[in-house]
């Protein structure tokens, strides 16, 4: 049989893991790169690039279409939509079909052979208490996966990919609770581990819980922009009436949210929401803020810019404050925040994956002191609230961080061999 690849497609961040006579490797995806942010440029020239290579291009200026977080759209209203790249129109569903079929052609290069076995991931939710649009979620990815030459196709969730990566380098039996925090979702299991199990092929009584939380990295980036970057672009601020001087209106805020959320901030870039802006800045009671909003709406800047929120967000995991500069944007703008801003700004997410995390224990039947193994992965699980969270909850436990962004990936194709 032709070997198996294992797909982590994620919100932020994809890998791919090929299964060949026992082994399991990572496949470089961009250069010697096994790590592919998950992002996609369309050039105005036609040249289409991935990854890190199209943020490159994006930031110095070269012009076209960048997309990010295009999972988080599975299930939406949005999938059955067009969009514009340069002077064509896609689909969403071909947009993801050109991201996942240049993973595919990546591992059909490092195995030089091609393949049409496939282990995708998924979270145990795509969306929250909607069993219908997770359905719909799974079997739009099938079909992509069909349409770009893959024909036996398994699913299998995230966080249980994880545990069987782990469980390779593991001595004796455990009772493990992974909590995988990507960038769109969060999942957990609790499942039991050990050297004899992994020799099973059916795995099903071992599987003592799982949940999902559609709640991720790109959640808090959102919630942060909008509670501490946004009022800077006039979030919040004021206008008069045309009409009236004693009409007294709040500016819109959608292009904020927009802008605060990956897969939305083109919407917030199109001719009408700067026809918007530059109707509010007539009357608007800070106009130095609109203005700043309105460059980055001109300039397509709105990627850029949630760019450096995500990064104020990642110093904020080792400082108590972080300044953000925007001159690189062309904006006269600095915004401090700091760890209290972020941990404020996302407490009602913290919350959702602590009860999640209570709710994984009670569904597996077991007590917080059962667990004596926590694999934590997914870029998430770095923020150091999550850490504390943790060891909190399960002191006696070992903490496990190896391998976060890679584990899912390896664990799908781990996965495989119990298919053949």
């Amino acid at each position: 049989m032709p070997p198996f690849i294992g797909i982590d497609f994620g919100t932020s961040n994809s890998t791919c893991a090929v299964s060949h006579n026992k082994s399991v490797s990572l496949v470089p995806l961009e250069q010697e790169r096994r790590i592919l942010p998950s992002v996609i440029f369309f050039a105005h020239d036609g040249q289409v690039s991935f990854g890190k290579r199209a943020i490159a291009l994006y930031i110095s200026g070269e012009e076209g279409r960048l997309l990010r977080g295009l999972k988080s759209i599975l299930g939406t209203a949005l999938m059955g939509e067009k969009t514009n790249i340069g002077r064509t129109s896609l689909g969403f569903d071909d947009i993801l079909a050109t991201y996942l079929r240049h993973i595919k052609e990546k591992a059909d290069l490092f195995l030089k052979n091609e393949t049409d076995n496939l282990v995708l991931g998924r979270p145990v939710h795509f969306h929250d208490n909607n069993p219908d649009a997770d359905e719909a979620s799974q079997k739009m990815l099938h079909d992509i996966a069909t349409s770009i030459g893959f024909k036996n196709i398994h699913f299998q969730y995230e966080p249980i990919a994880a545990a069987y990566a782990h469980e390779r380098h593991i001595q004796n039996e455990k009772i493990a609770l992974v909590v995988d925090l990507g960038g769109g979702t969060s999942d957990f299991t609790i499942i039991r581990l050990s050297p004899q199990r992994a020799l099973k092929k059916d795995r099903h009584d071992d599987i003592l819980s799982t949940a999902g939380i559609r709640v991720g990295g790109t959640n808090f980036d959102k919630l942060f922009s909008v509670s501490c970057f946004m009022p800077s672009l006039g979030m919040g601020s004021t206008y008069h009436s045309e009409f009236d001087n004693d009409t007294v209106l709040t500016v819109p805020s959608k292009p904020y949210f927009d802008l605060s959320d990956w897969p939305l901030i083109h919407q917030a870039q199109t001719q009408q929401a700067i026809r918007e802006t530059q109707t509010l800045l007539r009357t608007a009671h800070d106009p130095k803020a609109l203005n700043h909003l309105l460059n980055l709406q001109q300039q397509y800047l709105g990627h850029a810019f949630l760019g450096l929120v995500e990064d104020a967000k990642i110093h904020l995991s080792d400082a108590q404050s972080y300044t953000s500069c925007f001159s690189s944007l062309g904006l006269d703008l600095k915004i401090q925040s700091t760890r209290d801003d972020l941990l404020d700004a996302i407490d009602a997410s913290l919350k959702r994956i602590e009860n999640a995390i209570d709710d994984s224990v009670t569904l597996a039947g077991c007590a917080h002191t059962d667990i004596n193994l926590v694999i934590l992965t997914g870029g998430s699980s770095e923020l150091p609230v999550i850490n504390s969270m943790v060891k909190r909850k399960f002191p006696h436990a070992e903490i496990s961080k190896d391998d976060k962004f890679g584990s899912v990936g390896k664990g799908l194709a781990h996965y495989a061999d119990y298919l053949k």
